[in-house]
């Protein structure tokens, strides 16, 4: 079982990271809902085993509390969804430069660059919605790709968990080059894809 659930949530993190990663301007409220649930759900899962630390049941039902409650506080409160955008991106950021350097992540550094990433998303809207998607979306393909290489039940420690050390060697390094390459491409596609979307709108505004 825990073979199959590993496939499961790899597939998952390799489908959502490619939406988000070429899309996830152009369907904003559905990434925010995402990264709601994302955040949620792990806020969740540790405040369950905490609560029921002999209680799976309990903790699985947390874990879907804290992904709906997230989902839709992101969504209705518009800018605290913008603000966690900007700072998982900071976290992936921040972690993925620390492994790529073969050093162990700093919760303190790691902490202060998901917060400045946060407030920039906020300053900054599209610009950092793009590049925060497009890095995020493209952290969430590498984990699923990482967890189907390694035969792992959980995804590489590099892509999930910022105190954790990643991979090491070609694996590691392969995968931080993967991430950066597909992280610039989407967000040079949902760039070229916007200024598309802004063309046909004043083209048919001009028309009209």
């Amino acid at each position: 079982m825990n073979g199959y659930n590993a496939y499961i949530t790899a597939g998952l993190a390799i489908v959502v990271g490619i939406l988000i990663c070429f899309w996830g301007y152009r369907m904003l409220k559905v990434t925010l809902g995402i990264m709601g649930a994302v955040v949620g759900a792990s806020a969740g899962w540790a405040l369950g085993l905490s609560w029921f630390p002999q209680s799976p049941g309990m903790a699985l039902i947390c874990v879907v509390l804290g992904a709906v409650i997230g989902a839709v506080l992101c969504i209705w409160l518009f800018f605290l969804g913008i603000f966690l955008l900007g700072a998982s991106a900071g976290t992936a950021v921040a972690t993925a430069v620390f492994n790529g350097l073969g050093r162990q992540p700093d919760p303190l550094i790691v902490l202060i660059v998901a917060v400045v990433f946060g407030v920039l998303a906020i300053v900054l809207q599209k610009f950092m919605i793009v590049i925060s998607t497009a890095f995020s979306g493209s952290y969430l393909l590498v984990a699923g790709i990482l967890q189907l290489l390694t035969g792992t039940s959980n995804a590489t420690p590099m892509w999930v968990d910022p105190l954790q050390r990643g991979p090491t060697g070609a694996l590691g390094m392969g995968a931080w080059i993967f991430w950066v390459v597909v992280g610039l491409f989407g967000a040079v596609f949902q760039f070229r894809d916007g200024r598309r979307r802004e063309e046909v709108v004043r083209q048919e505004a001009q028309a009209a």
